[in-house]
């Protein structure tokens, strides 16, 4: 997979960042090229140099299409299993976050949900569940061109489990 100048990706835990170029740089006696990222929103000079034949192995990849979130907002609304063991889940949301891909982020998001409504979530728990929700909903707000919180509401009723507008999204 091979982004051009302006693109829009996703870099994993970060979220949307737009290629500002393809730089080459020596390591050893080896050229490398690098996509060099620079997140929308930060107002910063945050720069993240990614491998381009390594990206797909990061996690890099397109926003999702806006056909997409429909099925998105499905999976949203399906129940789930919360694994019991604390290290394990906390581990598995990591994972999944760190994948980069909607859907696994997506599950990090329900699981955490899920889990608040039976107890209160640990500082690192509420970190994870704030992250996921974060990153989906600029991702889907920026694909649909919406407000976040008209993307939060859509979200909050998919968690719920009630029927939201995806079938309008896709249209």
């Amino acid at each position: 997979m091979t982004f051009r100048d302006g693109s829009k990706v996703i870099y994993p835990r970060l979220g949307i960042c737009r290629v500002v170029g393809v730089i080459e740089k020596s390591i050893g006696d080896t050229g490398v090229k690098f996509y060099s990222l620079k997140p929308v929103d930060h107002h910063d000079s945050t720069h993240i140099l990614v491998p381009v034949d390594k990206a797909q192995d990061v996690g890099v990849r397109r926003l999702i299409d806006r056909t997409e979130i429909p099925k998105l907002l499905k999976f949203l609304g399906k129940d789930i299993e919360v694994a019991s063991d604390h290290r394990k889940r906390n581990a598995r949301n990591a994972e999944r976050i760190s994948s980069g891909e909607i859907f696994q982020v997506a599950d990090s998001l329900k699981t955490m949900v899920k889990l608040s409504k039976g107890k209160t979530l640990s500082p690192e728990e509420q970190q994870t569940l704030s992250r996921a929700r974060q990153l989906l909903l600029n991702e889907i707000a920026y694909v649909m061109k919406q407000s976040v919180d008209e993307v939060a509401e859509m979200i909050e009723q998919a968690l719920a489990g009630k029927k939201s507008r995806a079938k309008k999204i896709a249209a």
